[in-house]
């Protein structure tokens, strides 16, 4: 008996693991690279808007660091559109070109 011989038995008995060539062509991997991409910009932008909250809770009224904070804040929700817009844009193309069913 080969030493994982019965995790493939397990995992052949999971639809969703048996249908996993979802990045065998070059539609499929653009869409997964098009969905990492868009989960790491909305985190960055989320972090950086926690980041920016910081600043500014810890300002203690300095001029400097509100406005420091606010051009942060205004970035990062910038960063969070620009997610959003490409997750529309991707769902679109995706639609349009007919290939939903690699989601």
């Amino acid at each position: 008996m080969k030493p994982f011989e019965w995790l493939g038995s397990a995992v052949s008995s999971v639809p969703i693991a048996v249908e996993t060539n979802k990045g065998t062509n070059l539609t499929g991997l653009a869409v997964m690279f098009a969905n990492v991409a868009i989960i790491i910009g909305a985190g960055v932008s989320l972090i950086g808007l926690t980041y920016s909250f910081v600043i500014y809770v810890t300002s203690g009224g300095d001029p400097k660091s509100v406005q420091r904070a606010q051009r942060a804040a205004t970035w990062s929700i910038l960063g969070f559109v620009v997610s959003l817009a490409a997750w529309g844009i991707k769902t679109v193309l995706v639609n349009l070109l007919n290939v939903n069913q690699l989601y």
